[in-house]
C-alpha cells in the first residue's frame, strides 16, 4: 500500500521541503523538493511572520496530510542524566522536564530531545541518557504554525532521525556538524547512540580545531568514514580533515532506497533536504 509523507527541515541558512511516497517494500520517491533560502534567523524577529507565510506556502497543496518537522538549533545544551532502564516514553519525559528545572534558569523557554546511550544499562538498573536542550524560539512558533494546517508527527533536532539512519548501515556511523556556533559529533550504531560531543565556537578556526580533536582522540570512529555537514561543510574544510585526520569525509548519506521523481536531485542533497529525507523516511518507518 502506497503511503505519503511530508517533511520540513529548518537549517541555519536554508530550508527545505519535501514530500515522499512509499511504496511498502522499503523504496521511496521524493515526489516533490523544495528549497527556499532562509534559515533559522528569518523566523526570527520582525522578519518571522513573512518567512513563516513563504515556509507554510510550500505545504498549500497537500494541506492536511501529515507532516514532520526538523530544525536545527544554532545552540545546544547537552545533559547526560540516568533513567530507570527501559522506562516507558512518558515516564522519561517527566524526568526530562525535572532535570530542566534543575539544569536551566528558565525550563520553559526550552526544548529538548533524548535518547538512552547504547549498552548503558547500570548495576542498580539505570541507563545513560542524553537530554538535549535548545532554545524552543522560533521553532515552538514554527509547529504551531505547521499544526494548524498537517497533523504534526513529529517535531525536533536531527539528533532521533539521524539514529534512525544508522539503522540501515552496518558500521558504527558518525556524523560531524559543523555551524558557526558549534561542533557537533554524534556516533551511532544500528539506531543507538554510542557517542555525542557538542562544541561551541565563534569563529572557524576554532570549529577546525574542534572538528579535527573530535576524529583523531576519538577511538570509536578511527580510519571511519565521517558524514558531515553544515554551514562550515565544504571542500577546504573536507582536505583539511581529511589531512590531518585518518577518516574519510563525505557529505550527509540519504537513507537508502530513495529515488527521485524525474528530477535533477542536486537540490534534494543538501544539507536541509537531506535532514528533511531522513525525517520523513524515519516516520514512514514508525
Amino acid at each position: 500500500m502506497s503511503r505519503s509523507q511530508l517533511a520540513c527541515a529548518i537549517g541555519n541558512t536554508s530550508s527545505a521541503f519535501v514530500r515522499i511516497k512509499s511504496s511498502g517494500s522499503g523504496s521511496y520517491v521524493v515526489t516533490a523538493c523544495k528549497v527556499l533560502p532562509l534559515g533559522t534567523e528569518a523566523f526570527e524577529g520582525k522578519k518571522q511572520a513573512r518567512s513563516l507565510k513563504k515556509l507554510l506556502a510550500l505545504t498549500d497543496e497537500w494541506r492536511g496530510e501529515a507532516l514532520v518537522l526538523c530544525f536545527c538549533p544554532s545552540t545546544y545544551f547537552p545533559l547526560h542524566a540516568y533513567f530507570p532502564c527501559n522506562a516507558p516514553k512518558e515516564a522519561c519525559e517527566d524526568y526530562c522536564r525535572i532535570e530542566a528545572a534543575h539544569f536551566l534558569d528558565r525550563p520553559e523557554e526550552y526544548l529538548h530531545d533524548h535518547t538512552a546511550y547504547a549498552d548503558s544499562a547500570a548495576k542498580n538498573n539505570l541507563e545513560k541518557h542524553l537530554v538535549l536542550f535548545y532554545h524552543a524560539e522560533p521553532f515552538k512558533t514554527l509547529s504551531i504554525g505547521f499544526a494548524e494546517r498537517h497533523p504534526l508527527l513529529f517535531s525536533g533536532s536531527p539528533l532521533i532521525p539521524a539514529l534512525h539512519h544508522s539503522l540501515s548501515i552496518k558500521e558504527k556511523t558518525a556524523f560531524l556538524d559543523l555551524e558557526n556556533s558549534h561542533v557537533v559529533l554524534t556516533v551511532a550504531k544500528k539506531g543507538k547512540l554510542e557517542y555525542f560531543n557538542c562544541h561551541p565556537v565563534k569563529e572557524r578556526k576554532e570549529a577546525e580545531y574542534f572538528a579535527i580533536h573530535e576524529l583523531q582522540s576519538n577511538p570509536l570512529i578511527r580510519d571511519s568514514t565521517i558524514q558531515a555537514g553544515g554551514t562550515l561543510f565544504d571542500k577546504a574544510m573536507t582536505t583539511l580533515l581529511e589531512k590531518e585526520t585518518s577518516c574519510h569525509v563525505v557529505p550527509p548519506g540519504l537513507p537508502d532506497g530513495v529515488l527521485f521523481s524525474g528530477r535533477d536531485s542536486s537540490a534534494c542533497r543538501s544539507s536541509a533536504a537531506v535532514k528533511a529525507i531522513r525525517t520523513a523516511v524515519m516516520a514512514l518507518e514508525n
